[in-house]
């Protein structure tokens, strides 16, 4: 493998595993340009928009002031102008929550998103915790099937070498990211301790996330809420990558805090401000500011959204489940 493909964003191969290239390979039936507009591109960011309405829907959001502000999310725009994968995930763990009592809908929606995603694996676990181990089973399996069917269909050309990839681009853009290993690494931890911190962070929230889904005194729903925040938060802590786009997932937990427009909703809109000082770049590479920032807001998101509600929210949050319930 050619190392001057290593050597910086506009050199980084295509690493999403082809699973994600057969779903798309439709577009390219379409006529390249029209009046000089792209159409494959204009159409996939139409779609990513889509899937991220559609979360919203699927979360059970019945404010419409919801919707333009999510939208307007500087991480959302990003995945958006970038093509990033984001806003599918954000459906697949919305499909996830809102059938997840039905197993083959929810095991099948989350083996999805691990497939093209690995560091969403904390959501099969959910699963687990939840006692729903039918639909982690069939996650695991949905999981196995799609990589292998997706390989088979290239003829497994580079399967042997994705792995190595994987881990090459780990070792290159970890630091280089708004990973939580970054942050330890610009804040003088060797690279050593950073990685077992990190570890030992997303075990905490693990843990946290199987007390919360066995909380007596909170009921079902909110048992499940909980729970799910605080994995999707191990998720966010352990993946060895984390570029502004995934943040796209901190939807859910807003979503499932507020269903109604709040502060917590304005809370990301901070970060605009944020990009009109510059500090973002695609590749932050120890930016104190901008890596402190980040790392800010989902904290933020995480502990308003794993809460126990008080009264009005709680009420509000139940009406929200009852028409997902219902529907």
């Amino acid at each position: 493998m050619d190392p001057e493909l290593f050597r910086g964003p506009p050199q980084a191969p295509y690493a999403y595993p082809p699973f994600l290239a057969i779903l798309v390979t439709p577009l390219a039936v379409l006529p390249e340009r029209v009046a000089g507009i792209f159409v494959p591109g204009v159409l996939y960011t139409l779609l990513l928009i889509a899937a991220t309405i559609g979360a919203l829907v699927l979360l059970g959001i019945r404010d419409w002031r919801c919707y333009p502000v999510s939208l307007l999310y500087p991480f959302t725009v990003e995945a958006f102008e970038y093509g990033a994968v984001g806003p599918f995930l954000l459906v697949l763990v919305a499909l996830t929550w809102r059938f997840r009592d039905r197993h083959a809908i929810a095991g099948f929606a989350t083996g999805s998103a691990i497939v093209l995603k690995l560091f969403l694996w904390p959501l099969a676990l959910w699963l687990v915790l939840t006692r729903r181990l039918g639909a982690a089973a069939l996650a695991a399996a949905t999981v196995v099937v799609l990589a292998l069917a997706s390989w088979a269909v290239i003829g497994f050309q580079g399967a042997s070498t994705y792995p190595r990839l994987l881990q090459k681009l780990a070792d290159v853009e970890a630091e280089n990211s708004y990973s939580t290993f970054a942050i330890l690494r610009a804040g003088g931890l060797s690279e050593l301790a950073a990685r077992g911190v990190v570890v030992l962070m997303g075990i905490a929230l693990l843990v946290l996330a199987a007390r919360a889904a066995r909380t007596s005194a909170d009921a079902p729903c909110e048992r499940d809420r909980r729970s799910l925040v605080l994995v999707l938060a191990a998720a966010l802590v352990l993946t060895p990558i984390l570029w502004l786009h995934y943040l796209v997932l901190l939807i859910v937990p807003i979503a499932l805090a507020r269903p109604r427009l709040s502060a917590l909703w304005l809370a990301p809109l901070v970060l605009t401000a944020f990009e009109a000082l510059n500090w973002y770049r695609g590749w932050p590479t120890g930016d104190a500011k901008a890596l402190i920032s980040v790392a800010a807001l989902i904290v933020i998101v995480v502990v308003a959204s794993a809460r126990r509600p008080d009264a009005g929210a709680e009420a509000g949050r139940g009406a929200g489940f009852g028409i997902l319930r219902r529907s």
